[in-house]
């Protein structure tokens, strides 16, 4: 058995352990809303639907090699870069 690969664990539905976490968490945060969100019952699907979609699309989107996750991280690292303005020969 190689030990020098680097796979992820798959253990239910082609998913990881972090990816069941994303999907699990989003649908309980979408349970949540819509157990407490006060009004109708379109109101609160409404308002749970967009969680439960979240968690979905981090848990389960891929994009070439990278989960969504890994994509939204990126982004955030670099928008939080430092930024410096080099002007002149550098002497």
């Amino acid at each position: 058995m190689p030990q020098n690969l680097e796979l992820e664990d798959v253990i239910a539905w082609g998913l990881g352990a972090v990816d069941l976490m994303c999907v699990a968490a989003g649908a309980a945060a979408g349970w949540w809303l819509f157990e407490f969100v006060p009004g109708n019952l379109d109101i609160r699907i409404a308002a749970a639907i967009p969680l439960a979609v979240v968690g979905l699309g981090l848990g389960v989107m891929r994009f070439g090699d990278l989960a969504l996750r890994d994509w939204v991280t990126l982004a955030v690292q670099y928008a939080l870069r430092p930024r410096r303005l080099l002007v002149g020969g550098g002497q």
